[in-house]
């Protein structure tokens, strides 16, 4: 995504990733010394569909306030109502015996449940309004790390390899963690086993409709605020889902 003509070998900073933490990075870096030489390189042509994800309050204030996102916040994502807790046992027979912990009132201190593909586009955009260069899709292939000089990273992009250098590399590769694989650092974690899936629904009920208030009144009614816009979390042995609506119906 940079003119052929354009292109540059060296930098100042080379990020790993465009996503969230990698573009943040980027406009951080460029507003404190906004005439740095920054290169972000991202592997896809255009961020995918993922789990749904809630901020808290305290990341809400930062992509909001520190990154000055929060028109994107509040016209693109869902202001979230705190956290909920849905808990059951074997008496347990509909929903309003089930045990309820969460807010009576609505948040003070606003946290948001963003559609994760839409946030990290626009703080990307942000990015590169800045000034950021980059290269999408592009692959790393080799970073060689050199303590205290330059660091060289090996880059497939635009079906020709090429080698960029920098001062400073930051790994913003996510869950592919690219350098610690890269140098051995990578370790699992044996002693805390888990597993976990998701999927994207339409059409769930509505915990704040007509229906459920109808068929629950006592239940309905011991809520002034919103519980559909919580992050609900069912409670079960051994086991936790929770429940995050995203602008649009997902």
């Amino acid at each position: 995504m940079e003119p052929a003509g354009a292109r540059e070998s060296s930098y100042d900073v080379i990020i790993i990733g465009g996503a969230l933490a990698g573009a943040a990075s980027a406009i951080l870096l460029l507003r404190e010394q906004p005439k740095l030489r920054v290169l972000i390189i991202e592997k896809s042509t255009q961020f995918s569909r993922r789990v749904g994800e809630a901020t808290v309050e305290l990341s809400a204030y930062f992509i909001g306030r520190v990154l000055g996102l929060m028109q994107h916040l509040n016209e693109a994502h869902i202001t979230k109502q705190g956290f909920r807790f849905w808990f059951a046992n074997e008496r347990t027979k509909q929903l309003d015996d089930c045990s309820e912990i969460g807010g009576r009132y609505l948040s003070r201190v606003p946290a948001f449940q963003v559609d994760r593909a839409v946030l990290d586009e626009e703080v990307l955009r942000k990015a590169r309004l800045l000034g950021a260069a980059l290269w999408r899709p592009a692959a790393v292939q080799k970073v060689d790390l050199q303590s205290g000089g330059q660091q060289t990273v090996t880059v497939r992009h635009d079906e020709r390899t090429e080698i960029v250098a920098a001062r400073w590399v930051i790994d913003a590769s996510g869950v592919a963690a690219l350098l610690a694989r890269q140098n051995g650092w990578w370790r699992p974690n044996t002693a805390h086993p888990t597993a976990a899936v998701w999927s994207r629904w339409r059409g769930v009920k509505d915990f704040d409709g007509w229906e459920l208030a109808e068929k629950f009144p006592e239940w309905a009614t011991a809520c002034y605020g919103i519980r559909g816009t919580a992050t609900n979390h069912l409670m079960g042995d051994g086991w936790w889902a929770w429940i995050i609506p995203l602008k649009g119906g997902d």
